[in-house]
């Protein structure tokens, strides 16, 4: 039954309505009895999507234990409780559940913040049941339905419509088409997409103006929102490139200390070592090379750019999501309420004598014409008369409590179209807004889907003005007429034809166009007539409208292509108005027009041909289905590009699950595409993308600075203990001191690394190649030499006491330790950039750098000095000269590295 049920809601616009309905078992005139209405809400279920399963606490808590690491140290505890070593295990425990609380929690709040997020009123819907009109729960909606629509209302499924009057839809949540659809009942034969099905509501959309009845032939996942909700479902959820980088890297480390460790258990047992020693130097060696800190560090220094991002409209559900977002290399962004403001408004006037005038609407005080003088100007000033008189729309009074869009355009009731005529008219002359709306209207002509025109009659003085609008080709069959630079004339029928031409070309530039008219009368209209007065017409002029780009988006354009980042525009909408919309947000320039715009049913073509080049070199897919989204993401995914998502309706869902990073609009949303998104932007500016992306790279540098850090010092202890180890078959430094300076070094100096503000020039470099590791063969060998060079000087400092002074083992490894210490402390000053000042960088301007540091060496003297602690980790007491060994062994290393990084500033 449900593959039946599907094949009636992909063919009901190509079925006359009789067929419908019988193929329902429906009544169009009397709707279903109560009876039948229960019977298939249980045949059918509610009409409803399946939920998104929830992260539970558990999941939450999984996932932040789940990390290489976390098993290799775990292992460590279980051997250190096991030979006796309390400290050491109850230590090694104590970084696993800080690492997982904080990871935890950062998770749990961005899962809070969203469930705010997603609290929706429930909708309810009109249907006629047993020839009454009844108002039910829209979740009791089922199949065969009668369901009654009008302007304000929500659409609660999909349905054929059975009668149509004035009928206007806004599908923008749907398929990103941004002016309302004109809506009738006329069964269309051929195949159409979505977006052009003009007998068919869809579920989740909102009806603009005029009213009807529709037979319901799908709900809750048999709808078109359903089967968008079924393509999100089939996505996965990979993990983020950070995620994959950390896991390999930690993996990797793992099995090269396994193996060290094993080499020198079988030498040491070969040998006739004690077993306790050898256990004890491998969890040494564990300790050694694994940072501790990193996954703490990792999850402090996201939580601390999501924390960063909130504060500038951007929430984060997931920590790796800030890193990915560095990492981003194309962005895929909706157009309608993404780049444009998803508010039509007045765009460009066109009169008679070619006088095209443009409206610029950057200021909110009042918006500027531009084009030539328009104050005296007849055209200028007879078609405002006619934008606020034949119009049916309202604008609110001044002293309701209205609520305003960002812009400056005010709430109002009616087409949107006669909303932004009657805005344009108050901003720009409100005493003509004021004169004409106080003037009494005595007839009324409203629009009619098979005249296309409307128009009214007013009284003025002694006589009457006709106003009429509407569509171009109608309105100038209509006239006799024309007004240019202030004189009537005839007009022609080969100027007829120029105008249609000139509407032609502004539709295809993507404006919706009006075309204005009027005439004045000495007598009102009487029988016949006077029901269609819009005749004999002075033709005025013609008005585009457009959905205005947000006026920052061309701005965060330039800087996305000085980052090297390709934005792509993939939208429902119209080629022309994608096109139109695309140059002026800078996408492309005039001349890349034609060729930077591809049309939804060309993209599978080029799909099949291979033709990777061109698809490559498009930044705008026009009429695009939510399947065609995800094919594009794909494509680009196996190109091997980092794909970022935006966008707000249903339509986006799937694509934003699909995407390496999906971020959803919070203000303009729809609650589908806020659920399966990764990042949502609380202000549904574009900008947000570009401060989050600079934010994310910013983040990937500071994880890469503490990643080097710790591993550089991790492989000094590595190299300090296999050279003690493997020469003299001692343990220069106890498990136990290794632990509480990583805990120290892995944790503080590494933290405020992580924090830092990084380059300011970041958004001027390209985005880094996405294959490439956290730790690139560059990287590996600066670690290289920088643990050489620490382990080195701390194992010269060992051998040094042990061989020349002949001191005891205590001191030897007293020496070591705080040589490493003071070593560790100190080489967080090796990270900055070789290109950086010595004193003046990154490292050196972070606060939080000189705090750790202090806060380090404070309590490490601390233990020192204070009996129990030092009995715990095996201090003894060192007069000056250890103290002064200790003092060059730490200091050494810096100076060495400094003096590197003078000579090769591209260390």
């Amino acid at each position: 039954m449900a593959s039946e049920k599907k094949k009636k809601v992909n063919d009901a616009y190509r079925k006359e309505f009789p067929q419908v309905a019988e193929e329902l078992t429906a009544d169009a005139e009397n709707g279903l009895s109560k009876d039948e209405a229960h019977k298939r809400l249980k045949q059918f279920g509610r009409n409803k999507l399946r939920e998104t399963k929830k992260r539970s606490i558990w999941d939450l808590v999984v996932s932040q234990v789940n990390n290489p690491v976390i098993y290799l140290l775990t292992a460590a505890a279980f051997l250190a409780f096991s030979f006796g070593d309390l400290p050491e295990g109850i230590a090694i425990l104590v970084v696993l559940l800080v690492n997982t609380i904080i990871g935890f929690w950062m998770e749990f709040q961005a899962q809070k913040s969203m469930e705010a997020i997603r609290k929706l009123d429930r909708i309810e819907a009109k249907v006629i049941r047993s020839g009454n009109q009844v108002q039910i729960d829209a979740e009791e909606v089922v199949p065969g339905d009668l369901l009654i629509v009008e302007a304000g209302d929500l659409v609660p499924a999909d349905s054929r419509i059975v009668e149509a009057t004035e009928l206007k839809v806004d599908e923008s949540p749907l398929t990103g088409e941004s002016v309302p659809v004109d809506k009738n009942s006329e069964a269309i034969k051929e195949e159409k997409q979505v977006a052009d099905r003009t007998n068919i509501v869809y579920k989740g959309t909102a009806v603009t103006a005029g009213k009807g009845s529709a037979l319901v032939f799908g709900t809750g996942m048999d709808t078109e929102v359903g089967n968008i909700s079924s393509l999100v479902e089939e996505q996965e959820n990979d993990d983020t490139p950070l995620s994959k980088k950390l896991n390999k890297l930690t993996t990797n480390l793992i099995w090269v200390i396994l193996a060290m460790a094993a080499a020198f258990f079988v030498i040491g047992w070969l040998a006739g070592k004690e077993m306790y020693q050898l256990v004890q130097t491998s969890i040494a060696w564990a300790i050694a090379a694994i940072p501790e800190g990193l996954p703490i560090v990792a999850s402090i220094a996201l939580a601390r750019g999501m924390f960063r991002l909130s504060k500038k409209n951007v929430l984060i559900k997931k920590l790796s999501a800030v890193e990915t977002l560095g990492e981003t290399t194309v962005i895929f962004t909706d157009k309608t309420g993404t780049l444009t403001k998803n508010q039509l408004t007045v765009d460009t006037l066109y009169f008679p004598g070619d006088k095209l005038l443009k409206i610029d609407w950057h200021s909110k005080e009042k918006p500027t014409v531009e084009g030539g003088e328009s104050g005296e100007d007849e055209n200028y000033r007879q078609i405002l008369r006619i934008a606020v008189l034949a119009n049916d729309a309202s604008l609110p009074e001044n002293g309701e409590q209205r609520t305003e869009e960002e812009d400056g355009h005010p709430a109002g009731q009616g087409d949107p179209l006669e909303l932004a005529l009657l805005n344009l008219v108050k901003k720009v002359d409100p005493d003509l807004f004021k004169e004409m709306e106080e003037l009494e209207r005595e007839m009324h002509d409203p629009f009619d889907s098979d005249s296309m025109v409307m128009g009214t009659i007013c009284a003025e003085n002694d006589e009457y003005y006709v106003a009429g609008k509407g569509s171009p080709d109608a309105i100038i069959e209509r006239c006799v007429k024309i007004l240019k630079e202030g004189e009537i004339s005839d007009l022609s029928e080969d100027e007829k034809e120029k105008w249609k031409e000139r509407n032609n070309e502004l539709s295809e530039d993507g404006l919706r166009v009006l075309a204005f008219a009027y005439k004045n009368t000495d007598i009102l209209p009487e029988g016949e007539e006077a029901e269609d007065f819009l005749h004999d017409l002075i033709f005025v002029g013609l008005i585009g409208f457009l959905d205005p780009p947000r006026k920052e988006v061309a701005k965060s354009m330039e800087v996305c292509k000085e980052a090297g980042i390709k934005v792509v525009m993939v939208t429902g909408d119209h080629p022309g108005t994608a096109k139109n919309v695309g140059k002026q947000v800078h996408l492309f320039s005039e001349e890349e027009g034609e060729d930077r715009v591809m049309h939804g049913k060309h993209l599978q073509k080029e799909m099949n041909d291979g033709n990777h080049q061109k698809l490559g070199n498009t930044q705008v897919f026009s009429r695009v289905d939510p399947e065609q989204k995800l094919v594009l993401i794909k494509h680009f995914q196996e190109q091997g590009e980092i794909v970022g998502m935006t966008g707000d309706g249903v339509n986006d869902a799937p694509a934003l699950k699909k995407a390496d990073i999906g971020i959803a609009m919070g203000k303009r949303g729809t609650q589908v595409a806020q659920e399966v998104s990764d990042v949502v932007l609380k202000d549904d500016s574009f900008d947000s993308i570009v401060v989050a992306v600079k934010q994310g790279r910013i983040i990937f540098g500071n994880i890469r600075r503490f990643v080097m850090y710790q591993l550089s010092y991790h492989l000094g202890e590595i190299i300090l203990i296999a050279l003690i180890s493997f020469t003299l078959f001692i343990l220069p430094i106890l498990p136990l001191q290794l632990l509480f300076l990583n805990l120290l070094s892995d944790v503080f100096p590494a933290l405020a690394l992580g924090v830092g503000e990084g380059n300011e020039e970041v958004m001027k470099m390209p985005p880094k190649d996405p294959k490439e590791p956290i730790i690139t063969r560059k990287n590996w060998l600066q670690i290289g030499i920088y643990g050489l060079i620490i382990g080195g000087a701390v194992s010269g400092a060992y051998f040094y006491g042990h061989f020349v002074w002949e001191t005891s083992e205590e001191i030897n490894n007293n020496i070591a330790f705080f040589s490493l210490a003071f070593a560790q402390f100190l080489h967080v000053l090796n990270m900055r950039e070789a290109k950086e000042n010595v004193f003046n960088n990154q490292v050196t301007r972070n606060k939080y750098v000189w705090l750790a540091v202090i806060f380090c060496v404070v309590v490490l003297m601390a233990a020192y000095f204070i009996p129990v602690l030092a009995e715990v980790l095996a201090f003894v007491s060192l007069g000056s000269r250890e103290w002064l060994l200790i003092a060059v062994a730490s200091l050494l290393p810096t100076i060495i590295i400094q003096i590197i990084k003078l000579f090769r500033n591209d260390f």
